[in-house]
């Protein structure tokens, strides 16, 4: 059940960081000169790149992964004003990253602790 979990984590956090970054597809539009495409397109990936790092110390220390994605996962409801069902399809998958890290690090815990 750990390695589920684990895997699970990974694999959704990976999945919502992908289907964030295609947001950044709106700075390519008709009319834009290319260089500032270019600087929208970076600046676009930034919380993209963000939430890479979160994914890279989760992997290592899965219990602060999982809260630094909690945290990013309630971003949205706190800081933008959308309406909560957009917030939700935003932070969702986030947040239950961020538990499934969480579960996993407690369930790894737990069968080291019977050894």
């Amino acid at each position: 059940m750990t390695r589920i979990s684990r895997w699970a984590a990974r694999v959704i956090a990976i999945a919502a960081i992908l289907f964030l970054s295609m947001f950044a597809l709106d700075a390519f539009r008709p009319g834009t000169l290319w260089t500032e495409a270019a600087i929208e397109f970076a600046v676009h990936l930034l919380p993209s790149l963000a939430l890479l790092v979160a994914l890279v110390i989760a992997w290592r220390i899965e219990w602060l992964g999982g809260i630094l994605f909690l945290f990013a996962g309630l971003s949205p409801f706190l800081l933008l004003s959308n309406p909560a069902a957009v917030n939700l399809m935003l932070g969702g998958p986030l947040l239950v990253a961020g538990l499934l890290f969480l579960a996993s690090n407690r369930l790894r815990a737990r069968r080291e602790d019977r050894r």
